[in-house]
């Protein structure tokens, strides 16, 4: 097969082949129409050429008519010798007399010949006038008359007559065959069609496709060629059948020697674009595609340099553009349509519809943008904008506030991861270091059963002593203090006395206030108070404060204790006048490891504070410290419990 459609031979037999059978289908489709249209296939021989000749006939009928007033009646000689000429016997097989309605004859070539069909037409002879009265315009008949027509019955003149006579007696017997024959010749032309399709591009030696001299040529100028010759070739015919409409031979060939030079064309323009659709992209070498391209380009650079002019310029001045441009459109529309109304309205109605709901589209991406930034705002930080149907600004703002959502989550997950760590690592360490701890504190307590005498020696056994049970309540608040910072601590809440708890707290610190020389002023009212509360974890809160009200007041003045309700919560106060300059915030108080006395001269670790305020929180509690000058504030609120 390759060898074939790669052989210059095999194209130029096949394109040959090609045009043959073509012209043969062309001739035969239009063959059949003209035998249907004269009904061929559906009635005899005889009554075909009755109709044939009926239409050849008026053809003649209105010549001689029309010709007889522009002729006879102007006068002209040179055209009566040419009417004349074409009637004569030499030159027509039609034979005719004119006659006016009386029956008087009054012209024709008709002198007792045979014939073989005859046929009789009227005409009317009129002029158009123009009414005084009234200035209209009326058709006036002059004169009616008849046009006799006869056929010779031997048609010794070449003329239509004898053509179509000719034509009749070759086509009728061949009717049928004719269909089949162009049907087969259908076949062929489009087998050959497609081979040469395949075969295009192809050249012998080559694999690759090559291309000639045709298939540079911009498709839509060979496209454009074709219809301009086929253009210019139907005008020729139609001007060549007018003035040869009694004689059709001429027109016939006209049209055959153009299907002979146009078939050619056409199949060299398949071939063609059969080669550019092979390589691929053939709209790419066309002048309209280069056009588009071109125009595309400058409007692609119009729209990058407006999008980087609304890019760099703030929204209100893409604002005040936006309606700058509406402004002007409006006015150009109020000017144009200022004589209707109508108009007018429409236009309206239209920008309505436009701005309307531009405006809604707008508003719906601000309360999208409002929803969201509520719901980060408020610490939903997994929420995520859908950002998808907002536009420009919107979708920019859209995306920055899920960055910062997504961007505060990382940063609270790093947060809490290093808070686990350090609490692991808190608890791993405490652990490590209370195993040999206690094994100190073991072996002290048995060097302190020994009967030892020497006195510096005890000394040091109960500075170890000490030392080693501060150490112990060190880890033991490390460990209270992870546990209770990231809520590993079991809470059991139950109905609590606040009043118990904080008459036992003042028991329990009396001698130790009365040893700092620190009065201690206890305010609850008679009636008992309750709160949900874990008694076990709200007596160690209350064990931090009061311990630290005896180590860090000022030595002769009052601590206060009050215990009050207040729109259905309970409140706890804690009042003391520290002995060290408060020159410290609240805040940073209640940090791990601060201390009241920068000196750090008292004992404690600095976590009593942290602690007392993650076990009130795990309480579903409040706590909140206020430095006033060197008063020292606690306030612990809880929920009454009805109960």
């Amino acid at each position: 097969m390759n060898r074939i459609t790669h052989s210059l031979v095999a194209k130029i037999t096949a394109l040959i082949l090609a045009i043959l059978f073509i012209m043969g289908f062309i001739g035969g489709a239009f063959g059949i129409y003209y035998m249907m249209h004269y009904d061929f296939y559906g009635t005899t021989l005889e009554n075909v050429k009755d109709e044939v000749f009926l239409h050849i006939t008026l053809r003649y009928a209105n010549k001689a008519f029309n010709e007889y007033f522009s002729v006879y009646q102007g006068g002209d000689p040179f055209n009566l010798e040419r009417y004349k000429d074409f009637f004569s016997e030499d030159n027509t097989n039609f034979l005719f007399t004119i006659n006016d309605k009386n029956g008087e004859l009054v012209l024709g070539n008709y002198n007792n010949q045979e014939y073989q069909f005859s046929y009789a037409f009227e005409y009317e002879d009129g002029e158009y006038v123009s009414e005084e009265t009234d200035d209209s315009i009326s058709y006036r008949i002059k004169g009616i008359y008849t046009v006799q027509c006869y056929v010779n019955k031997t048609l010794l003149a070449k003329d239509n007559y004898f053509v179509a006579d000719q034509w009749i007696n070759f086509l009728y017997p061949m009717r049928h065959t004719i269909i089949m024959i162009t049907i087969i010749s259908l076949i062929i032309s489009i087998l050959l069609i497609v081979f040469l399709m395949f075969a295009a591009g192809r050249k012998k030696g080559k694999e690759e496709l090559t291309v000639n001299v045709i298939d540079k040529i911009p498709f839509d100028i060979m496209l454009g060629v074709l219809f301009t010759i086929g253009l210019l070739e139907y005008i020729i015919v139609e001007q060549v059948y007018y003035n040869n409409r009694f004689d059709s031979v001429i027109p016939a060939i006209f049209a055959v020697t153009f299907s002979v030079f146009n078939i050619p064309l056409v199949l060299v323009t398949l071939m063609s674009f059969a080669t550019r659709y092979k390589l691929g992209g053939w709209w790419k070498n066309t002048i309209l595609y280069r056009l588009f391209r071109f125009i595309y380009r400058i409007l692609k650079k119009i729209v990058q340099g407006a999008k980087y002019l609304l890019q760099h310029i703030s929204l209100l001045w893409r604002a005040i553009l936006g309606l700058l441009i509406l402004s002007i459109v409006e006015f150009f529309i109020i000017i144009s349509t200022a004589y209707s109304t109508e108009t007018l309205l429409f236009f309206w109605l239209a920008g309505k519809l436009i701005i309307t709901p531009a405006i809604l589209y707008i508003i719906i991406n601000l309360q999208k943008l409002q929803i969201g930034s509520q719901k980060i705002a408020y610490g939903d930080l997994d929420y995520i904008i859908d950002t998808k149907h907002l536009f420009w600004d919107f979708k920019r703002h859209g995306e920055n506030l899920n960055n910062i959502s997504g961007g505060m989550s990382k940063a609270i997950d790093q947060r809490m991861k290093s808070e686990r760590f350090k609490t692991e690592l808190i608890t791993n360490v405490s652990h490590d270091i209370k195993t040999p701890l206690t094994s100190i504190i073991n072996y002290i307590d048995l060097i302190k059963r020994e009967e030892i005498e020497d006195e510096k020696v005890k000394g040091f056994i109960n500075v170890l002593d000490r030392q080693s049970y501060r150490l112990k309540k060190l880890i033991e608040d490390l460990v209270d203090a992870s546990k209770a910072s990231t809520g590993n601590m079991i809470v059991n809440s139950t109905r609590t006395e606040v009043g118990v708890l904080l008459t036992q707290a003042v028991g329990e610190y009396a001698e130790r206030m009365a040893d700092n020389d620190l009065e201690l002023i206890l305010n609850q009212p008679e009636e008992s108070i309750a709160i949900m509360a874990d008694g076990r974890l709200l007596w160690r809160v209350f064990d931090n404060l009061m311990g630290n009200i005896c180590k860090y007041s000022q030595p002769g003045t009052r601590a206060y204790l009050n215990l009050e309700k207040s729109n259905g919560q309970v409140i706890i106060t804690f009042r003391n006048i520290s002995k060290y300059a408060l020159n410290i915030s609240s805040d940073e108080l209640l940090e791990r490891f601060i201390r009241g006395d920068s000196a750090r001269t008292t004992e404690g670790s600095g976590l009593g504070l942290s602690i007392a305020k993650s076990l009130v929180e795990l309480q579903k509690g409040q706590f909140d410290l206020v430095i006033d000058g060197d008063l020292f504030k606690v306030i612990l609120t809880f929920d009454k419990t009805l109960q």
